[in-house]
């Protein structure tokens, strides 16, 4: 027979923190002191935990992908607007004063627990312990009797434990969705992304699993203001829900599709790693689902141990207010009775004095008791009938003065007596129908006040279910709202702190960020000015770098006209052509200088070696050749030493060496050394070349 189980799937956005905020909680750290001091340590082994780097990093970029355009738009409309300091700056920022996003999904509760520890573990490796509200609840045995582990058992949790993690994960998976008839996929982790997340299963309730989430949803948008994204939590399941049905609906009605459809696969998670790690046939069914509803209150879903704590105290704070209502409603009973027989009295002593004036018993004629209206009527007539026999017995005056005196003190005494009777009985009239009605306008009114706040405050109960207040149930309804009202105060004074450092952070921000202003002014004008010195300097520069461009581009037209440019130089698909023509001399003019002065060198060079050349030419020519068995005759000249002089210059052996190697020099000294036949042949020789190069030139 399958077991009864049922699944919760609690989303909260309750602050800025997030996850971050519970972190602390579902870690479950020996070392901090927990509020849920229901948690069994020696199991804490059995939780995982994804809080890594890299998940939060995916986190991260998951919001940038969704959001970056909106904050980027959103930042552009306020720079034009004139209004910059109102930009995001980044999604982190935009996402930094937003509510966050948690949930918990828990599948069944302690008793479906230890059914299934029952059904699938050995006796030996769990035991039966106490709960503080009197119910008992199975837990693993994992050390022995000398505190020391015992691998076989620790082996069955491990694997008990192990069945509820995985199925947990996987149901929160952002790879689960729907597959459209159109064959397209709609993930929950389009608009739901899980990040971090810690599985539970040493709690003394049921496993479960914390986790944080990344939403994302788009607005409808309207007449004045266009649809945009949202991280609303609503907003998102809306979105997600009209991705799969292609319909709108309600927050309220979103939030309960996806309870229903996360629910269900849950517990199918759950249901196929029991199969799987215990092999049970697949024909028979282990769990079976059932949600809980208000007319059955039996039926527990899902509560750990904290919830199930609060709720017995609610139990206990119900039945509490219950006597506290029930003890006023027997004083005012107790009061009512107390007035009732105060008036019985006043009557009874109204019936006394009427019989003692009158001498008749109070009744009509039909034997009815008299009203005490009707009686105090006839004691007046009675008193006024006395007063007739009083001056009747005027005549007795002496006999019977003591007993008229003593008459008529009676008759003043119980006229006042009556006087004073008649008031109490009608205050005390009063007073009982002032408590009755009180007190059912005070429950009126409070049922009112109570149904007003809820319905202000959209507020629902654990189904999300609307919330209907009466007569029965308006003290435990007013307890709740209390402290739904006491967290909303925690919140917004949390809410309220943030906000004044928040704002102090940003004035602070914006001193430093007017300080830097005026330091970036002072600095853009001096840059200015500088910019603006660099580039007349600039234009210089390229003024004078064009002048000696053309200078030495006229050079190689001069001496070199048909040079080109090399063709990996130029720009694809154009041909060089010599300097000597138009395009070719922009072609050089293009080149960087350095390339121009190395083309000058190389023409340069060359008609300086041809130069070289000629001149050593027409040099050897008219130098004799050296005939080294021809004896030099040398002549002695006369020298007059009286006209020589001191030099001015210091003797240089590098210099005179340099000038005896000089072209010119040879030249020069050639030309005075030569004679008339030798000069008349190297002109001869000087003409036949000149003319050759110039038919050579001409070929060309």
């Amino acid at each position: 027979m399958s077991i009864k189980c049922t699944v919760t799937t609690d989303l909260q956005t309750k602050d800025k923190n997030g996850y971050s905020g519970i972190q602390k909680h579902v870690e479950h750290d020996k070392k901090i002191n927990h509020t849920n001091q229901d948690i069994v340590f020696s199991e804490t082994q059995f939780n995982q935990y994804d809080k890594s780097p890299k998940t939060r990093a995916a986190i991260d970029q998951w919001n940038n992908e969704h959001f970056k355009d909106y904050v980027e738009e959103h930042d552009k409309h306020q720079r034009e607007k004139g209004h910059a300091e109102r930009q995001y700056g980044s999604v982190k920022n935009y996402l930094k004063r937003k509510k966050k996003a948690t949930a918990v999904l828990t599948i069944g509760n302690m008793e479906v627990q230890s059914k299934l520890m029952q059904q699938f573990c050995p006796k030996t490796s769990y035991q039966e312990e106490k709960l503080p509200d009197g119910t008992t609840h199975l837990v693993f045995k994992l050390k022995d009797q000398n505190n020391q582990p015992i691998p076989d058992n620790i082996a069955v949790a491990k694997q008990f434990y192990g069945c509820f993690n995985r199925a947990l994960i996987k149901a929160t998976n952002n790879n689960v969705g729907w597959t459209l008839k159109d064959k397209s996929r709609v993930n929950i982790g389009d608009y739901l992304h899980r990040g971090r997340y810690a599985t539970n299963n040493d709690e003394m309730g049921i496993s479960h699993i914390h986790y944080e989430l990344a939403t994302f949803g788009m607005t409808r948008g309207g007449k004045k203001r266009a649809a945009h994204v949202t991280n609303s939590l609503n907003q998102a399941l809306v979105s997600l829900h009209h991705a799969v049905t292609g319909k709108y609906c309600s927050g309220r009605d979103a939030t309960k599709w996806f309870r229903a459809n996360m629910d269900q696969f849950a517990l199918k998670c759950l249901e196929d790693e029991l199969h799987k790690t215990y092999k049970v046939p697949q024909n028979k069914k282990i769990l079976d689902f059932e949600r809980k509803t208000k007319e059955d209150k039996t039926v527990q879903t899902g509560l750990s141990m904290e919830q199930l704590k609060a709720q017995h105290q609610e139990i206990a704070d119900h039945q509490k207010a219950v006597q506290s209502l029930q003890s006023q409603a027997d004083n005012l009973t107790n009061r009512k009775n107390d007035v009732q027989s105060q008036v019985a009295t006043v009557i009874q002593n109204l019936k006394s004095i009427y019989e003692a004036t009158t001498g008749h018993q109070a009744v009509d004629k039909d034997g009815n008791d008299l009203s005490p209206l009707e009686m105090a009527k006839d004691i007046t007539r009675a008193n006024r009938a006395a007063q007739d026999d009083k001056e009747k017995a005027e005549q007795a005056k002496a006999t019977a003065a003591q007993e008229r005196q003593i008459a008529e003190q009676q008759k003043a005494q119980q006229e006042q007596q009556l006087a004073t009777q008649r008031q109490q009985l009608k205050v005390l009239q009063d007073q009982l129908d002032e408590a009755n009605n009180q007190l059912k306008r005070r429950k009126q009114q409070r049922i009112k006040n109570a149904q007003k706040e809820i319905a202000q405050n959209k507020l629902t109960d654990g189904n999300n279910q609307p919330i209907n207040v009466t007569e029965d149930n308006v003290a435990q309804i007013e307890q709740e709202i209390d402290n739904w009202r006491q967290d909303q105060q925690a919140e917004w004074t949390q809410d309220k702190t943030d906000a004044q450092n928040e704002l102090e952070q940003i004035n602070q921000q914006l001193l430093k960020a007017h300080s830097t202003k005026a330091n970036l002014e002072s600095t853009n004008q001096e840059l200015t000015r500088q910019n603006t010195q660099l580039q007349q300097s600039q234009q210089l520069m390229k003024n004078n770098i064009n002048g000696y461009k053309n200078q030495l581009v006229d050079t190689i037209t001069e001496h070199d006209p048909n040079h080109k440019v090399e063709q990996q130089l130029l720009k694809p698909n154009e041909v060089p052509e010599a300097v000597s023509t138009t395009n070719g001399r922009q072609q050089h003019l293009r080149q960087p200088l350095k390339y121009l002065l190395d083309v000058t060198t190389q023409v340069l060079q060359k008609i300086k070696t041809t130069a070289t050349n000629f001149i050593n030419q027409v040099t050897k020519s008219l130098l004799p050749p050296v005939n080294p068995k021809k004896t030099i005759q040398l002549q002695s000249s006369y020298v007059d030493f009286s006209k020589i002089q001191a030099s001015l210059h210091k003797p240089n052996a590098q210099k005179e060496i340099q000038l005896m190697n000089d072209p010119i020099i040879k030249l020069k000294r050639a030309l005075l050394s030569a004679t008339t036949d030798q000069l008349q042949k190297t002109k001869e020789q000087t003409q036949k070349s000149l003319k050759q190069q110039v038919d050579d030139e001409w070929e060309r």
